[in-house]
């Protein structure tokens, strides 16, 4: 289901409004958002699935290592 979830170059990066920015696919749809405040925020088109929590974790995992 969940393909290729990478995290990419910070929104904002160095700056005080710093954002970390993800990518993924579901299904052989691309998808990207933002992660802050343990909020997931997805750009347009969002996915119909509710995956925010396993986003949550992968993101975790990440900074993590």
């Amino acid at each position: 289901m969940l393909q290729n979830f990478e995290v990419i170059t910070p929104l904002f990066e160095g700056q005080a409004n710093e954002r970390i920015q993800f990518k993924l696919n579901i299904e052989g749809n691309n998808y990207r958002g933002i992660f802050h405040n343990e909020k997931v925020h997805w750009y347009q088109p969002h996915p119909q699935l509710e995956i925010e929590s396993t986003v949550r974790e992968l993101i975790s995992d990440h900074l993590i290592h």
